[in-house]
């Protein structure tokens, strides 16, 4: 049996579900200020549509695939589809202006693909957050402010003027980025190069790959090279992301599946069930039908 991920990916439509009472079935974009805790944010997931939000108030811990940040006011939260994300230790008094949109949506009249196409930090490698100064983050609050008032108006142009709106966000944004995160320091500085490839490879390989010189024969450098630059920069070891990542998948499986442990420990390419007990019990430090029955759902 091959099972390619346990991470659930949330479609814009099934999202608003959870966090709204509004009764849409068809959903292309979203906005709204969000104040509790989303009931999706409490594990793992994937989304296929893009997001915007600023912090207006309050904290948050965001995991954004193998990258931690400290959410805090005036900062700038940008992601894609595909990103692996989780919340946590969401402050009472946390405010998010968020702005979500399909991809369709926005190229629905084709006239916005060459401004899509240059979105830089949509990709992998861009931060995830960035923080504003005071008069960059009351631009991009007014701008979100709009287009809420006008998807709240009866306009029968409201879906083409919004799209305009959205336009005009994401290349402001793209000068944001410019302005707090040049390109330079995407690949040099305090993210090299070898970090932002290795990062990639491992998300799209952590399956299939555990091996330090796996990662180093495909980044063409040798192992010592490549576990000094990591330790380097990140403060953990290139093994130590290898582990994290398949323990992360592991307690997915082991929390949102039914699967029994002999059959994670397949799907996570491990030999037999005893060795994934052995290396699950290491690097989590509970048994895996421990953690299934009696660890809260904390990942």
């Amino acid at each position: 049996m091959k099972i390619k991920q346990a991470i659930r990916e949330f479609s814009l439509t099934e999202a608003v579900k959870l966090v709204s009472d509004e009764h849409q079935t068809v959903t292309d974009y979203y906005i709204a200020s969000f104040l509790p805790p989303m009931q999706m944010n409490a594990f793992p997931h994937r989304a296929t549509y893009f997001g915007l939000g600023l912090c207006r108030r309050g904290t948050v811990q965001l995991t954004a695939d193998l990258d931690n940040y400290q959410v805090s006011s005036d900062q700038l939260i940008v992601m894609g589809p595909e990103v692996i994300r989780k919340w946590e230790g969401q402050s009472a008094d946390y405010t998010e202006e968020t702005l979500c949109f399909t991809a369709s949506f926005f190229l629905e009249t084709g006239a916005n693909l060459a401004s899509f196409k240059g979105i830089r930090f949509f990709q992998n490698k861009a931060s995830k957050v960035i923080p504003l100064d005071a008069e960059d983050a009351a631009l991009i609050w007014k701008l979100l402010q709009d287009i809420k008032q006008l998807n709240e108006s009866s306009s029968g142009r409201k879906e083409v003027m919004v799209r305009s709106y959205i336009n005009i966000l994401l290349n402001q944004t793209a000068d944001l980025y410019d302005k707090y995160e040049p390109q330079q320091l995407l690949c040099s500085g305090s993210q090299p190069v070898i970090l932002i490839e290795f990062k990639k490879l491992l998300i799209e390989n952590y399956l299939q790959l555990r091996s330090v010189k796996g990662y180093a024969d495909l980044l063409n450098v040798t192992a010592k090279h490549l576990s000094e630059t990591i330790k380097e920069n990140t403060g953990k070891t290139a093994g130590a992301w290898i582990h994290d990542i398949v323990i992360l998948e592991a307690k997915v499986r082991l929390k949102q599946t039914t699967l029994t442990i002999a059959q994670i420990s397949d799907s996570l390419n491990f030999s037999d069930p005893s060795l994934f007990g052995k290396y699950f019990r290491r690097y989590s430090g509970y048994a895996p039908a421990t953690y299934r029955k009696h660890v809260s759902t904390g990942l």
